[in-house]
């Protein structure tokens, strides 16, 4: 790149930032929307993930957003379990708190008991043999196995229950730091608990009581609009998920601020900024429902796109935006290895984000089904924060949002570029 080059660049980026404090802060707001208790975490309690939906519809209409349809949405429907109602657990007669010291898994169907609790340590040889006897003998109605440092990967357990025919009424797993959540589109016929492994150390018995309500069939709904560009005939299209795990029982609500609130607020800020420079190919902004469900939304476009998807130059999945101190990682890279080179030359021009990483494909956002179907794909995410994912504590106020604004800067300069080729 050369040096005149270079200094536009520098003018223009600069120029940019100066007009986007304002834009930046309407990006926490939409944040902080996101993550009240309005929306129950975007999740499929009180139709949370519909409710934040008309929502960002309504932001794409603030915006005069064009749709390809009479309205911004795309309904479909999937399957998933939830736990609505109050959930009562207690160790040793003391009351404990969901998603604190103990979660549900996301596919258990509903139980009620009083159990005693078998401790087995899952990093010691002969507790696991003493484990695997006690499964060959069978369990007790009122007996419930806590399985310490269990590895989910490790499918012994299960299969040796399956072999002899001897799952436990429930079974307890145990983490170390912290208790991450997820959804289910099924339930299980052995419900189970995760607990933080302090909090059920040496305890003897446990009284648990919940139901769940599995919804054959939840519609939900992607929100898709796009801008108008100086050449109709061609896309750039970015992504990000809006959903998230929604919640377990009436008090433990997963807000879900950097998982995917910042990513949805970084396609507004790249919104507003668009909306007042027309771009030189149409840019479509895509967000979907049902990601933590196991991608289903993306899934459900790709198999029904609204426009031809042949014709997208390129599409940037925006996932965890929430601090990129340390610069953002680009999923899918080495297979876009002439996008990502222009990304970190852009970079390295201006010093925008401290570094640029690259990473192979993977199957754990939305880029993925548009990869399958041929479509050029990336996901970009930050690279920093605290470690909140899946959990509770993912909440607005966490949000450290450091170089927000100078990954917005690069995505622009990154998008006018790729525009004009």
């Amino acid at each position: 790149m050369n040096k005149l080059l270079a200094l536009l660049l520098f003018v223009h980026v600069c120029c940019t930032q100066f007009l986007s404090a304002q834009d930046f802060q309407a990006s926490k707001e939409i944040i902080d929307k996101l993550c009240s208790q309005e929306f129950k975490g975007r999740g499929y309690v009180d139709n949370g993930v519909n409710k934040a939906a008309d929502y960002l519809a309504s932001k794409y209409k603030q915006y005069n957003l064009k749709s390809f349809g009479k309205d911004y949405f795309q309904s479909y429907s999937f399957p998933v379990n939830t736990i609505p109602n109050d959930i009562e657990c207690t160790l040793d007669n003391k009351a404990l708190k969901t998603g604190y010291d103990f979660l549900v898994d996301a596919g258990a169907t509903s139980l009620q008991g009083e159990f005693n609790l078998l401790h087995y340590n899952m990093n010691d040889s002969i507790e696991k043999m003493a484990l695997f006897s006690k499964i060959k003998k069978g369990f007790a109605k009122d007996e419930a196995p806590v399985l310490h440092h269990f590895n989910f990967r490790n499918q012994s357990f299960s299969d040796s229950c399956s072999y002899y025919r001897n799952f436990p009424k429930l079974f307890i797993t145990t983490e170390d730091k912290k208790l991450t959540h997820t959804i289910s589109r099924y339930v299980d016929e052995n419900p189970s608990l995760i607990f933080i492994d302090s909090v059920i150390s040496n305890q003897k018995k446990i009284h648990i009581h919940f139901k769940n309500k599995f919804i054959r069939s939840f519609k939900s709904k992607n929100v898709i609009g796009y801008i108008e560009g100086k050449n109709k005939d061609s896309f750039i299209a970015f992504s990000a998920h809006f959903d998230h795990l929604g919640m377990q029982g009436k008090e433990a609500m997963f807000p879900g601020a950097s998982d995917n609130a910042s990513g949805v607020s970084m396609l507004f800020y790249l919104i507003d900024y668009y909306t007042k420079h027309q771009p030189n190919c149409n840019i479509v902004f895509m967000l979907f429902s049902g990601e933590e469900a196991g991608l289903m939304g993306s899934d459900y476009f790709t198999e029904n796109p609204l426009f031809n998807i042949d014709k997208i130059k390129l599409l940037i999945n925006i996932d965890i935006m929430g601090n990129a101190e340390k610069g953002i990682v680009v999923v899918n890279g080495e297979t876009r290895k002439q996008e990502f080179d222009l990304l970190s030359s852009i970079n390295d021009s201006l010093h925008l984000v401290p570094k640029v990483r690259i990473r192979s494909q993977t199957k754990n956002s939305d880029h993925y089904h548009f990869s399958e179907h041929g479509v050029p794909a990336v996901f970009m995410y930050s690279d920093g924060g605290q470690g909140y994912y899946h959990d509770v504590f993912d909440k607005a106020d966490a949000l450290q949002l450091t170089n927000y604004e100078q990954t917005g800067q690069l995505l622009i300069e990154f998008t006018n570029q790729l525009s004009r080729k």
